[in-house]
């Protein structure tokens, strides 16, 4: 009875509280201090050329690109572009500036996308870190969430992945706002507030899977924490639940209109687990982490040490044991931002199950490293919670941090910028492996020697020589026109050029019918050749 006194008397000390917002110009301190730095970091990291060289990222540009750039008329051959195995969110925000050919072919316009949400998750933490932090005020003032917010900022990992056209900023601000606004109508629970955290939450699950466990776990916690009778309980977990359940339900909904299989996303060719049965040879190391739990849970530790920086973890596992201990008699107001500690047992289990592999030391190989960043969250969010016990003068404690983040982030770079695993990943594996130069060398045989439309090709492995080399998608008949499933027995008519990569599905049609091959030897010669892939012209 006591304690349920004390819980009462707290949630309600919070409601006043946060009744009482932030004034507008911390609000707005945050917004430009965040834009400038990601501004800034844009401007040094595409300067450097460093900001386009990770595989997906040139991916998730040009299938944004396909939508507005599709040969094909209807809307619905324009939709299907998005394809599958990546959550459409980006997709969709991108597609006003991949228009733009330089947005496009630079991947400036993923960059912009990231830009935002690297903001959005700025302020989204700053909010929440006030919320967690609201018992500290009257001691520590604001400091506590802009120590929280500074942490986020001036990640260097973070910087940089704001700065490219990849997916994990998005997801990172999307779950950030999300949890915010869950936290608020943990502490003040209104029906318009609980509609707003689970319209973001269903948003953030269509940003990136990482954000699914999180989404089923919100659902469990509104029913823990949801006050009232019985009725008001079920009323309250129903209204979250069917508004959160509507992305994922939509996503399965594209699947199965598409590819004939809601689970085409996790079981299909283009899925994680598909390439990893399509590259075994190469990835046959990453067996010896399947079914091995504490493995995993090492591997996943070193991975976000490897981004967030050891020492921050340290505080922030400090801060969290403090945290639990100092609150647990109140702690259930708090659940959902312990939500921020999901993607790491959601990377754990994935690894155990060999659905992804991860390979953080950069001496012997870089791989997915990057799965190290959302968890910088939690990081960031717990890791203040340490100031109070670090000593009675409030400066002192807040120096003792500042020096730890600093002199963390200062190793994390202390070779340069361009020496980051996270950037040594997407170069190592974008850049300068073997596939990689060879579609560099092509787009650059096809910027000296532009190709007539039409051309025949499967875009694939190969987006990154359309992109660079000059080529434009309503020029292509590719795997996701309606032309290219209507091929069977002849060439079209209108096709100039010809781009096969060794044992890709073209090259595999071709070979496979006899029609086919006999015109193709006839009508086509080669003209360039590099590696794996194969250039023919009409004769």
């Amino acid at each position: 009875m006591n304690e349920e006194s004390n819980e009462e008397k707290l949630t309600s000390q919070i409601s006043i509280a946060e009744k009482k917002s932030s004034p507008i110009r911390e609000i707005l301190a945050v917004l430009a201090i965040a834009s400038a730095l990601s501004i800034g970091a844009f401007l040094y990291f595409f300067n450097q050329g460093m900001t386009n060289v990770y595989g997906d990222g040139v991916a998730h540009a040009n299938i944004a690109r396909k939508v507005v750039d599709s040969p094909d008329d209807s809307l619905w051959q324009r939709y299907i572009q998005i394809g599958t195995p990546w959550l459409p969110l980006q997709t969709v925000l991108m597609l006003p500036l991949v228009a733009n050919d330089w947005m496009w072919r630079t991947g400036a316009a993923g960059s912009i996308v990231s830009m935002l949400f690297y903001v959005i998750t700025a302020l989204s933490l700053y909010k929440l870190a006030g919320l967690i932090y609201r018992d500290e005020e009257k001691r520590f003032g604001k400091s506590m969430p802009a120590v929280a917010c500074a942490i986020f900022l001036f990640n260097p990992s973070a910087l940089y992945m704001q700065s490219t056209p990849m997916s994990e900023l998005v997801f990172m601000g999307a779950v950030a706002a999300a949890v915010y606004f869950l936290q608020r109508w943990a502490m003040d629970q209104t029906l318009r507030r609980l509609i707003i955290a689970a319209a973001i939450m269903t948003v953030a699950a269509l940003a990136r899977y990482e954000a699914w466990p999180i989404a089923a776990l919100s659902v469990l916690i509104v029913a823990i924490i949801a006050k009232g009778n019985l009725f008001e309980k079920l009323k309250m977990t129903t209204v979250f639940s069917l508004i959160v359940m509507i992305g994922p339900a939509y996503w399965l909904w594209h699947n199965w209109s598409i590819f004939g299989n809601p689970l085409e996303f996790l079981t299909g060719p283009h899925s994680a687990r598909g390439i990893f049965l399509q590259n075994q040879a190469n990835l046959g190391w990453s067996k010896i982490f399947v079914g091995n739990a504490l493995l995993d849970a090492l591997l996943m530790g070193a991975t976000v040490a490897v981004i967030v920086g050891p020492l921050i973890v340290m505080l922030a596992a400090a801060g969290f044991f403090r945290l639990m201990m100092g609150r647990r008699k109140a702690m259930i107001i708090y659940l959902p931002s312990l939500l921020l500690l999901a993607p790491f047992f959601f990377h754990t289990v994935s690894l155990y199950r060999g659905e992804i592999q991860i390979f953080p030391l950069s001496a012997f190989g870089l791989l997915n490293v990057r799965y190290g960043l959302p968890h910088l969250l939690a990081a960031a969010l717990f890791a203040p919670a340490i100031i109070p016990a670090l000593g009675r003068l409030k400066n002192s404690a807040l120096l003792m941090v500042a020096l730890v983040v600093a002199l963390q982030y200062w190793f994390l770079i202390r070779e340069g910028p361009s020496q980051m695993a996270i950037y040594q990943e997407g170069f190592r594996n974008g850049v300068n492996s073997r596939p990689s130069r060879e579609r560099a060398r092509t787009a650059s045989f096809f910027r000296e020697n532009p190709p007539r439309p039409m051309i025949l090709m499967l875009t694939g492995s190969l987006g990154a020589a359309i992109s660079q080399g000059g080529l434009r998608f309503s020029d292509i008949i590719h795997e996701g026109t309606s032309r290219w499933h209507r091929i069977e027995n002849e060439i079209p008519d209108d096709v100039s050029t010809i781009i096969l990569e060794e044992d890709d599905a073209l090259d595999r049609r071709i070979r496979a019918n006899s029609s086919l091959i006999r015109e193709f030897n006839e009508g086509f010669q080669q003209v360039y050749s590099v590696g794996r892939i194969r250039i023919y012209w009409r004769r």
